[in-house]
């Protein structure tokens, strides 16, 4: 036998007792600080060589930036996650904004001036490739992809930090095999390139709430990837460019820091503010599930939560069951278990047909009472005002008949009229509640829909009328 192989103790003798309490803790600390030291296997010169080499771009990636935002632009309307995911891996966003990161660090002001400039023509370049493909293609489906990039949240602003280090750290390790995958994660995680998509769509179809709320997205998600790569780099004690002229270099540290001032103070404010507004939104939708939604003779149909510093309302349209006044109070007062105390509640009726005529029966009967007209006078505008009533009814159902007939594509369709009390204030409206047989067909034609509605209804009425249409 191989005298190496050969052992001279006992294995599973314990050997606790040769090592001290304070050497066991101390041994403990050490091993958590290597565990999670960052400093370990830092490459700084190949790290600053490849960050420089990305802010750059080449007419290459300018193309690979065209269509990798061209399939993007494809997955956002067709509602296609793999499809965007996709496109942000062939992505070349993150180059210029690192090295605003980097610049920042270094106080280089040059190479901040060249990211700056890149990062313009990236964005450029994004917006407006987008934006003609928006233009030109025939489809323009606000998808829930698409609309998911309208408005910048506050997860989207962490995960854009977070992804940020992430990305930054895998930069700066000498051995890139065991940070292949962080890269690509970095990429999808991050998600600059829906935003910019987005910002093309609203250009194209005139929705400028679009435009400013993606413009938002895509530049807290630049600035905070920036700011983790300052924060790293700076922690990582990465060398500065050191200036032969000392007045140079205070003008050039005054230039970067203001520089820096200008991308985090206005970020720290907004990231406040979206905080704010993500907590409203998530007791508006606590306080309507638990008080309201629970009722089943109640039905939400459309929701608004509309936040703002000094005044946020929650607006509802709510059909199935009357809500009185009454009842609307005691909402009113459950505000305050959510934090709400302040946020005004708009409560909007969409009543069935049967109350409807059962309200307008009662307002007649109250203005008879008032006039004091006679027995027969009463009877005969009764009479009158039921006939009203069932030739109203009959044309409303004729109108369902010919709205079936020429759009099969809608499945069911409820209608009737709706009265409302606003601010004492009573006004009738007409009402359809349209669901069709499939998300895409509704998109094509709820607009021919509408105004095949609302051309019926003039021919009958002389007077104008409201109409709310849902769609489902």
């Amino acid at each position: 036998m191989d005298n190496n192989n050969r052992i001279d103790y006992d294995p599973i003798k314990s050997e606790a007792d040769k090592v001290s309490v304070k050497q066991a803790v101390g041994s403990f600390v050490n091993f958590l600080k290597n565990l999670f030291s960052i400093y370990d296997g830092v490459d700084k010169q190949k790290t600053v060589e490849d960050i420089r080499s990305d802010i750059e771009f080449s007419a290459i990636n300018i193309w690979i930036l065209i269509c990798s935002i061209l399939v993007a632009s494809i997955g956002l309307i067709n509602n296609s996650p793999a499809v965007i995911i996709g496109a942000m891996l062939i992505s070349p966003l993150m180059g210029p904004i690192r090295g605003i990161g980097y610049a920042l660090s270094a106080n280089d002001f040059k190479v901040l001036i060249q990211s700056l400039k890149n990062f313009g023509i990236m964005v450029a370049a994004s917006v407006l490739a987008s934006y003609l493909f928006y233009l030109i293609t025939p489809i323009k489906s606000e998808t829930s992809e698409l609309l998911s990039r309208t408005k910048p949240h506050v997860l989207d602003i962490l995960i854009a930090f977070f992804g940020g280090l992430a990305g930054v750290i895998a930069t700066t390790v000498k051995n890139k095999a065991t940070t292949i995958t962080v890269v690509p994660g970095v990429a999808i995680a991050t998600a600059l390139m829906p935003p910019l998509c987005t910002v093309g769509y609203g250009m194209a179809v005139g929705n400028w709430s679009y435009f400013i709320g993606a413009f938002y997205l895509f530049l807290l998600n630049s600035v905070f990837i920036c700011l983790s790569t300052f924060i790293v780099l700076r922690l990582l004690s990465f060398p500065k460019v050191k200036f032969v002229n000392p007045k140079i270099e205070r003008k050039v540290k005054i230039y970067v820091f203001t520089v820096l001032l200008l991308i985090v103070i206005p970020s720290v404010f907004k990231f406040y503010h979206i905080i704010h507004e993500s907590i409203f939104i998530q007791n508006a939708d606590n306080f309507i599930k638990n008080e309201i939604s629970i009722n089943p003779e109640i039905e939400v149909l459309t929701k608004e939560l509309n936040y703002g510093d000094e005044y946020s309302e929650i607006v509802l349209n709510i059909g199935g069951k009357y809500i009185n006044d009454e009842q609307v109070n005691n909402w009113k007062l459950q505000l305050t278990n959510y934090e709400m105390g302040n946020v005004n509640l708009e409560i909007h009726n969409l009543q069935s047909k049967a109350i409807d005529e059962e309200e307008l029966l009662n307002k007649i009967l109250v203005d008879n009472d008032k006039k004091i007209m006679s027995i027969s006078e009463e009877r005969d505008l009764y009479k009158s005002e039921l006939q009203n009533i069932l030739r109203e009814n009959k044309a409303l159902d004729e109108l369902n008949t010919r709205i079936l007939t020429h759009f099969p594509a809608i499945k069911s369709l409820n209608y009737g009229q709706s009265f409302i009390d606003k601010d004492g204030i009573k006004d009738t409206n007409f009402v359809f509640v349209i669901k069709w047989n499939n998300d895409t067909l509704k998109n094509f034609q709820k607009s021919y829909v509408e105004n095949f509605i609302n051309t019926e209804l003039k021919t009958f009425y002389s007077n104008s009328n409201n109409v709310l249409i849902f769609n489902k």
